[in-house]
């Protein structure tokens, strides 16, 4: 009886811990774009190319928990494959407003500053114009639209949407890239509540993204022209 009673205290506290743990999640998702204008969903075989562009909707789910007052995170990514377009990017206008749409959580000055973003008023380079400059991070955060920074009681649904970020491909020799959340709390990671209290963040999984190497490339047309050629001598 004594074994059941711990087996179940420690199962109800590995449920609290977890459930936790979660009340706060951002999640991306990605897509893709060509210079042909051709979008869609990205998967393993997606056609990238120097010149091709991904986007990554980045949604904030609080699971029911609310009175966010601050959240910021960064994006980290391979900037020698790919170069973060800031000009392409976008914030959400108004996102967890109450009633009265007051307060509210609005991208802060690293998203566009305290105004309604409009598209293109995309998020920063962490750090940019500063000596702690980190080329391969964007910073995303949101601020309550109150002066008191007051939280925004209203919880946010699963899919609401914080930014799209935008890349473009610049190389492909690394064959691969990881796109991954960074929470650091020395690189503007932080989930601040109304009260002042500071909780956890739940991390949505890495995409990795994968980029056809010029050698693979280069390999399979000298593998065409031997089998023309073959096939010419066969028929000659």
């Amino acid at each position: 009886m004594r074994l059941i009673i711990t087996l179940f205290t420690a199962a109800l506290a590995l449920l609290f811990t977890v459930s936790a743990a979660s009340a706060y999640r951002i999640d991306m998702t990605a897509y893709f774009s060509d210079d042909q204008g051709t979008q869609g969903a990205l998967y393993d075989d997606s056609p990238l190319q120097i010149g091709d562009f991904i986007q990554f909707a980045v949604d904030l789910n609080s699971e029911g928990a609310a009175d966010i007052a601050i959240i910021g995170f960064g994006m980290v990514f391979g900037d020698s494959s790919f170069a973060y377009r800031k000009d392409l990017s976008s914030t959400t206008s108004y996102l967890l407003y109450t009633t009265g749409k007051n307060p509210f959580l609005i991208a802060n000055a690293v998203c566009g500053g305290y105004q309604v973003p409009t598209a293109g008023d995309g998020c920063s380079l962490f750090g940019e114009g500063t000596t702690g400059f980190i080329p391969n991070q964007v910073g995303v955060a949101h601020n309550s639209s109150s002066s008191t920074l007051a939280g925004v009681p209203a919880p946010a649904p699963p899919g609401t949407e914080l930014v799209i970020l935008t890349f473009e491909v610049i190389s492909t020799a690394a064959g691969a890239e990881l796109f991954d959340f960074d929470f650091d709390l020395a690189r503007g990671g932080i989930l601040q509540l109304g009260d002042g209290s500071r909780v956890a963040l739940g991390l949505g999984a890495s995409e990795e993204v994968f980029l056809p190497e010029p050698t693979v490339g280069l390999l399979s047309l000298a593998a065409l022209a031997t089998v023309v050629t073959i096939q010419r001598r066969r028929h000659a």
